[in-house]
Order: structure tokens, then C-alpha cells, then sequence
């Protein structure tokens, strides 16, 4: 029986990576990367030489034309079943510092990336499918200086149940996890360890999240025993209070 293929947009580091190491389990996986084709190469190298099979595909998650690329790849390694979204990112502009520019290039980013792949997935995905999207507990806490992100995380979430409806009867279920602060590259490279110390402090566990923490979750949705939900949020945060 022909191994069924996943496509992680943002695959290539932190939580994409370990989504892209659970997956490569039990699918061909095509590892979307923008930036860092290194990393994403070295990380497809591993997945091989552990006898899975996975590709890499260097596009811009956040146009039509690279996220066309990217779903073209991973229906060349097999029937396209699971597509995950790991795009995403933060700064920390003041209500009063917004300009256009960087409202355009977070909901870019965060949302219109979401979008694209949405559109694509309900266009491709075979039945039976399985769509998960990463959002952020900023989406629900509002954090001061992360507007447009929390803007565009939270509109991610009502499009993904916007979608679970309309893809739910050929069986495909579209679903979101809300990571909390995670010990990813990306937090420590632009949080101090003083803010990375207080997140920590924030949850019932009294510890970051690991990458591997947030592709458990991740994964749990895109078993066959979660048919029966689906347009739901699964918080992935250690018990944030």
C-alpha cells in the first residue's frame, strides 16, 4: 500500500521540525521551507537516512505561487492526507509605532500564508484528510506590543473554523493548536532571558514548552480516532494561567 504523503509549511525548524520527524513516521514528507535551506536540507538528510522518505521545498508560504509549489511537491510523494502550518512570527511594535508596512507584512505572514494554505488544502487534501494550523496563545491573551500578531493568529483561528465546515463532509477535519511560549531558536534569538524566564513562570507546568510538546499535539490530530473533531482550538500551553 503506497505511503501517504503530509506537507509541513515551515517545517524546517522548531515546532516544524519536530512535526516533520512525528510525521515522517508514517508519511512521505515535504518540508516547506523559505530562509533556511540549510536547515531544512540537513533536517530532510536526517529524515532519510532514518529510512523515511521526505523532500524539501523552498517557496514563499505567503504567495500563490509558493504555496502552489509547495502542495505540487508533496502530491509528487504521494496522496496529500495531512497538511500542517507552521508559518508564522512576531516583533513588538506599539499601537502608536504601526505603519502600514508592518501591518501588511504580519498579516502576510501570519495570516494570509494561513489562508493560502486553507484554500489549497481543501482543494487537495484527499478524503479523509487531515489540516491543522499553528496559532498562538496570543491570539487569547492580547500581549502589549503583539497587535497585528494577535490579530492575525486570532483570524487564523476563525478562518480554520470557517474551513472545518466546509470541507466536513469528505471527512476532512481542519483544526488549530495554540502553542504557549516554546524553547524554539526563534523565542530565544528575540526574547531576553529575563521575558523568557517570566513565560516560563506563567503555567502550571513552570517550564517553556518544547518543540516536541507542541507536535504531540499536533499529531494527535492527525490520527484517524480525531475524525469526530474538528474546527476546534487544542491549547498547547502547560496549564497557561
Amino acid at each position: 500500500m503506497a505511503v501517504p504523503s503530509a506537507l509541513v509549511l515551515g517545517g524546517g525548524g522548531g515546532i516544524g521540525a519536530a512535526v516533520s520527524r512525528r510525521l515522517a513516521a508514517d508519511h512521505a514528507v515535504a518540508v516547506g521551507c523559505w530562509k533556511d535551506l540549510d536547515r531544512a536540507k540537513r533536517l530532510v538528510d536526517d529524515l532519510v537516512a532514518e529510512g523515511g522518505t521526505a523532500q524539501v521545498v523552498q517557496s514563499d508560504a505567503t504567495s500563490e505561487a509558493g504555496v502552489g509549489v509547495a502542495f505540487d511537491v508533496a502530491e509528487e510523494l504521494g496522496d496529500l492526507r495531512v497538511v500542517v502550518h507552521c508559518v508564522g512570527g512576531w516583533d513588538y511594535p506599539r499601537i502608536t509605532d504601526l505603519t502600514e508596512q508592518l501591518i501588511d507584512d504580519s498579516l502576510a505572514l501570519n495570516l494570509r500564508s494561513a489562508l493560502l494554505a486553507l484554500r489549497e488544502s481543501a482543494r487537495r487534501v484527499v478524503d479523509g484528510g487531515r489540516i491543522v494550523l499553528l496559532s498562538s496563545a496570543a491570539a487569547q491573551l492580547a500581549p502589549a506590543r503583539q497587535s497585528t500578531y494577535a490579530a492575525a493568529k486570532a483570524g487564523l483561528e476563525a478562518a480554520a473554523r470557517v474551513a472545518a465546515k466546509e470541507v466536513a463532509a469528505r471527512g476532512i477535519t481542519v483544526n488549530v493548536v495554540r502553542p504557549g511560549a516554546t524553547d524554539t531558536e526563534t523565542l530565544r534569538r528575540g526574547t531576553s532571558p529575563k521575558a523568557i524566564e517570566a513565560m516560563a513562570g506563567t503555567n502550571a507546568m513552570r517550564r517553556l514548552g518544547t518543540p516536541d510538546d507542541i507536535a504531540g499535539a499536533v499529531l494527535m490530530l492527525c490520527t484517524a480516532d480525531s475524525g469526530w473533531v474538528t474546527g476546534a482550538v487544542i491549547d498547547a500551553t502547560g496549564g497557561l494561567t
